[in-house]
């Protein structure tokens, strides 16, 4: 203990700083972390429930009740592959141990602060041993740790957490320059481990080593230790790798439907990204006022500041570059930091919302060399991960020199200055968040009552943004249904629903009326159904596009019915013949 609070007194600074910053950067997330009395999440996506069906089916798995990589209880009585799935291990153990003293929503709150918080102090560490300044690595880690990309994105918690990525760089570095096995053998776990975290990280961090590997070996090529050290971590993070990604790779024609064919119209690719914090009042007002909004294009404004760099940081950098003192030592990041930054801009430059086709850049390339990793890189902005980390190492290259040229007792002020304006600009608005009452899964209590039967469902409207809010009831029903999602939905996974004319209409959004032409099709499609096992329709009113179905059940009434949900018993539906 005593060693514990010697370590805490040295990095006092660290911990008051870092605690500010994370209440206030991700502010009222923290007021929700004790609050019990409330089911508040940090922000309206759905992207949000498949976070909680992952640590449900996490929960599943250690009691025996699931398989890892395949789920019946979704497009149901089919099943649904996982191997393509996102799985992040870390979030679904720690957000799914949590719940067991806290409810769900504190306990995903706490687990996004932990996210952060986690990202931020292994850049700490990293950045610590490179500059051995504490207050150099402080700011450097708040690049990091409260870049948009980590704290803009509680919905994503599998790409947010990027612990590993300098951990991993860190027991690298550390071991390659050393000669010491046992940071290898952890720099070797690590890097394996994130495989089974994100697989976007994954190739972003195999990415990043191979520099290192590069880095070191134009001074340790003769060494036969350094050739070893690097098999050992080849090795290890191969096997871990290829565990991940077997089950992917052993359905060729499964692949092909999974992989996003998308070059050269990819999402978050745009060049402006880079410059410009939406989400900051202060931007948001400069951006949105007359002038500039008609020259400034924003699509999707929402996630415009998961790519932000900080003019802050790009000041800093070009503080050291101009100067001789450390420009050979900021060189070989800014080489790690140009391939990323180019792979981030997708297949061709898009500025401002206009795609110049003729300007063709490296991932058009290798998306084509590569298109089972490349092409899975629809959504650009996941290679920030690999621009971060360089960021951040520059960024305090150039603080560093603007401290020298001051009195040293001026050095802590000085950092604490440009952690401030870093602040500033990083900060984003509070976020609306997005409340659950009761009267919105009411239904469940209902159909937790309906006697002795199996509950099965058709949740409808059927569509890929509806169905994870499904997933969200799944958790706290457990009821099969028969559309799913995951991650990378595999395109067989809709077989059975389309070979039942009722579901495929449902599919198709279109309602489907019992006529006299379709009726013997109609009743065998619902025989079919109920000899499947299906007991309920549930017709969700406040989810997306309702009305494109709801002619289907003009002539039923709703065995349950509420302002959110009308359910029918799937045994009324040859009613709709009569």
């Amino acid at each position: 203990m005593t060693k514990f609070w010697r370590a805490i007194h040295k990095h006092l600074h660290f911990v008051v700083v870092i605690s500010v910053l994370l209440v206030v950067m991700t502010y009222p997330t923290i007021v929700y972390v004790f609050n019990m009395e409330v089911f508040w999440l940090p922000i309206d996506s759905g992207d949000i429930w498949i976070e909680f069906w992952n640590a449900w089916h996490g929960k599943q798995i250690l009691a025996g009740k699931a398989d890892y990589l395949f789920t019946d209880l979704l497009f149901y009585p089919q099943g649904l592959s996982l191997a393509y799935h996102n799985f992040n291990i870390f979030h679904m153990l720690f957000f799914g141990a949590l719940q067991a003293i806290l409810p769900a929503s504190n306990a995903y709150n706490l687990t996004y602060l932990f996210i952060t918080l986690a990202t931020t102090i292994a850049a700490y560490i990293y950045l610590q041993y490179i500059f051995d300044d504490k207050w150099i690595a402080l700011f450097g880690s708040i690049i990091v740790g409260f870049s948009g990309y980590v704290v803009g994105r509680p919905m994503h918690p599998g790409v947010a957490f990027l612990a590993t990525v300098p951990l991993s760089c860190y027991f690298l570095h550390r071991g390659f320059a050393e000669m010491r096995w046992r940071f290898i053998a952890m720099a070797g776990i690590l890097i394996g481990a994130t495989a089974f975290i994100s697989l976007y990280i994954f190739v972003c961090l195999l990415l990043t080593i191979s520099a290192y590997f590069i880095y070191f070996a134009i001074s340790q090529w003769k060494d036969r230790r350094f050739w070893l050290m690097v098999a050992a971590i080849i090795a290890v993070a191969g096997f871990s790798g290829l565990l991940r990604a077997i089950p992917m790779l052993s359905d060729v024609t499964e692949l092909d439907g999974i992989l996003d064919k998308a070059s050269g119209r990819e999402t978050e690719n745009d060049l402006l990204q880079f410059f410009i914090n939406y989400e900051n009042p202060i931007f948001n007002r400069l951006i949105t006022n007359r002038v500039t909004s008609s020259i400034v294009l924003l699509p999707d404004p929402g996630r415009w500041n998961t790519s932000y760099l900080g003019y802050i940081p790009l000041f800093l950098i070009g503080a050291g570059v101009t100067r001789k003192r450390f420009r050979r030592r900021m060189f070989p990041w800014l080489l790690l930091l140009i391939p990323f930054f180019l792979l981030r801009l997708g297949s061709v430059l898009t500025i401002n919302g206009q795609v110049f086709d003729s300007v063709v850049l490296p991932k058009y390339s290798l998306d084509r060399l590569v298109p089972v990793v490349f092409e899975a890189f629809y959504s650009t902005d996941h290679f920030q991960t690999g621009v971060l980390l360089p960021l951040a190492v520059l960024s305090c290259y150039g603080l560093l020199q603007i401290s020298s040229d001051f009195a040293k007792r001026r050095h802590s002020m000085i950092v604490l200055l440009f952690i401030t304006l870093l602040g500033v600009e990083y900060y984003r608005s509070p976020p609306g968040g997005h409340i659950v009452t009761e009267e919105e899964v009411a239904h469940l209590d209902w159909l937790a009552e309906e006697g002795d039967m199996p509950v099965r469902l058709i949740n409808l409207p059927m569509n890929r943004g509806n169905s994870k809010q499904y997933l969200f009831y799944q958790t706290l029903s457990g009821y099969p249904q028969v559309e799913g999602l995951a991650t990378r939905t595999p395109p067989s996974a809709y077989d059975y629903i389309k070979a039942n004319p009722i579901l495929n209409a449902w599919h198709r959004r279109e309602s489907l009326i019992c006529t006299e032409e379709n009726r013997g099709n109609y009743l065998a499609a619902v025989a079919q159904l109920g000899d499947d096992g299906f007991s309920h329709v549930v017709l969700h009113y406040s989810l997306l596009k309702p009305d494109t179905i709801a002619g289907s059940f003009s002539s039923l009434e709703p065995a349950y019915e509420d302002e959110f949900v009308g359910i029918y018993r799937l045994t009324i539906l040859p009613e709709a013949c009569q």
